[in-house]
């Protein structure tokens, strides 16, 4: 009986996605700085919750009763999103400066991590298409999204857990033309 494929080989294998839709779907660097690159824009993060919470996925396995960040924003250009993320942090696990500047600001995380100078490894651990009529309101469309969810460690424990989504229709060739970009 063989395995289901990773999502990285899923969506490398998924001939419907462009080119830049399996880059922000695999990716292990920040995808602020693609979307800025492929907008021309300068993306910044617009929070929709910022809440510590206890009752953290299982996958970061923490005590019931230890606080985590929730943190659901949409990363945006001038006039539009591009896309939604919902995190869920273990502050705990972060360094004290890195803990204070994500509570206190609009810093994307993968920012904050460079700056801490973090080494951190991050494991795609689904990919999916699917309606999702909060999100895709979010954007004022009614499409599929196109999501990943991955997890994020520092050494031996689990530092957090990222949810991002983007619209099915946002950066297929299609789009191309609406993103300030040339046909380069």
């Amino acid at each position: 009986m063989s395995k289901d494929p990773t999502p990285e080989r899923a969506i490398a294998e998924d001939a419907t996605l462009s080119v830049l839709q399996k880059v922000l779907l695999i990716t292990d660097g920040t995808v602020t700085q693609l979307l800025e690159i492929y907008t021309g824009e300068k993306i910044s993060v617009q929070k929709l919750e910022h809440l510590l919470v206890t009752g953290a996925p299982p996958s970061l396995d923490v005590s019931a009763t230890e606080p985590v960040l929730s943190r659901r924003i949409l990363l945006r250009g001038a006039a539009r999103p591009y896309m939604y993320a919902h995190s869920w942090l273990v502050p705990s696990r972060m360094p004290k400066g890195m803990q204070e500047t994500m509570l206190q600001t609009d810093t994307p995380i993968g920012q904050l991590w460079k700056a801490a100078r973090l080494e951190t490894f991050r494991e795609i651990i689904d990919f999916r298409r699917e309606r999702d009529s909060e999100v895709s309101g979010l954007f004022g469309i009614d499409v599929p999204m196109l999501s990943r969810t991955y997890l994020i460690s520092a050494g031996d424990a689990p530092m957090g857990l990222i949810v991002e989504k983007f619209p099915e229709s946002y950066f297929g060739a299609a789009h191309m033309s609406g993103a300030g970009q040339s046909s380069a």
